[in-house]
């Protein structure tokens, strides 16, 4: 039997996966291997050019004895570093680290000694009364010291690729999160919107209207919208406004002539772009809260352009059933706070929305950048 699609392009993402981690990894050997080719090269070339020094030979140990004490500290630590701290043993890091650097040294001072200084003692320096005078104490300092020196590129540069993939990885998340946010918000408005359309139709049902099959087909229209135009991220504001139109019209549809209603725009909006179902809200909250069972109440939705923002004005009339709610606090809506959940993920100190309650009416501005 042939895969799926699905699991076919979970094969090649697999594989993409598996060539890029690979090429990374190839990256950084290579890289680590080029520094130290340059590290031994350049303390070889650079000692062997000073005036009065001995034989190539002599030279050539030297620079692999730097070579060997100054990888053996970088790794070394760099091991430790990656057992404990993430562990939190923190101590034991600090510990494990300054025996590392304390055993390099001893390290160095101690081949420097079999390879370098010993047989120097039986050709150049047959005056030094023994090899104990290479262990004084400021000679063993200076090998603790030098490894430390030499093996804190990569040690930073290890640090620094640690902290730049940290840094993405928490960006990474950060991007996962408000998506998921966002989806989360975003599937709560449409579940809401349906619930109260439905109850619309309900009843009209329930009253045998007329128009109920209209109101059906209309709600299939903004189910579409939906299930294809809010799942992007940007979609035309154009579009947007033709669904507050569509859905006016089903309140219309509900409410008859009681029903006093207007939305209107300004300026030019044939290229603006915004995410989609952030004006919904207001027109429903207006709905809710401004109009009284009877059907009574006025609504204005005034859309605009203003230097780079998309504004959009949403006022209402207040019944008195609603005000006595407000007085009780009765009155919070799940629409206004989910909107204002939603931008505060899309645009972050970004976004405005105000809203103003007086004895009659209720106003909302929401202003974003387009």
């Amino acid at each position: 039997m042939g895969r799926s699609p699905k699991e076919q392009t979970q094969n090649v993402l697999k594989r993409t996966n598996f060539v890029a981690v690979n090429k990374s990894r190839w990256y950084l050997v290579a890289g680590h291997c080029l520094y130290w080719l340059l590290f031994f090269l350049f303390d070889w070339l650079a000692t062997s050019g000073k005036v009065g020094r001995v034989e190539s030979e002599i030279l050539l140990k030297e620079a692999s004895i730097n070579f060997v004490s100054a990888a053996f500290l970088a790794y070394s630590s760099i091991y430790w570093f990656r057992a404990n701290w993430f562990d939190g043993r923190y101590r034991r890091l600090i510990a494990g680290i300054a025996a590392f650097i304390l055993l390099a040294g001893l390290l160095k001072h101690a081949m420097k000694t079999v390879f370098i200084y010993v047989p120097l003692l039986e050709t150049h320096l047959s005056d030094v009364p023994s090899w104990l005078n290479f262990w004084k104490p400021k000679y063993v300092l200076g090998s603790i010291v030098s490894p430390m020196l030499q093996a804190s590129i990569v040690v930073m540069a290890y640090f620094f690729s640690l902290w730049t993939r940290q840094q993405r990885l928490i960006e990474k998340a950060k991007r996962e999160k408000v998506e998921a946010e966002l989806e989360l918000l975003k599937s709560q408005v449409e579940p809401h919107f349906i619930f109260n359309t439905l109850n619309n139709i309900y009843y009209l049902a329930q009253n045998n209207h007329p128009r109920t099959g209209e109101m059906i087909y209309r709600l299939a229209q903004l189910l579409s919208f939906m299930l294809y135009d809010s799942r992007k991220s940007m979609i035309p504001v154009e579009k947007e406004l033709d669904y507050i139109r569509d859905y006016v019209n089903l309140e219309r549809i509900r409410y008859g002539e009681k029903l006093d209603i207007s939305v209107n725009v300004y300026g030019n909006l044939k290229d603006a772009m915004a995410p989609p179902l952030l004006l919904l809200p207001l027109v429903e909250n207006a709905f809710k809260h401004g109009i009284a069972p009877v059907g009574t109440g006025w609504i204005r939705v005034d859309v605009s352009r203003r230097n780079g923002s998309l504004v959009c004005k949403v006022e209402n009339s207040v019944p008195e059933q609603i005000q006595e709610k407000a007085q009780k606090n009765e009155a919070s809506g799940l629409g206004l706070s989910n909107l204002e959940s939603r931008l505060g993920a899309l645009f972050p100190q970004q976004h405005e929305l105000k809203t103003l309650r007086g004895k009659e009416s209720f106003l909302s501005v929401l202003s974003i950048p387009l």
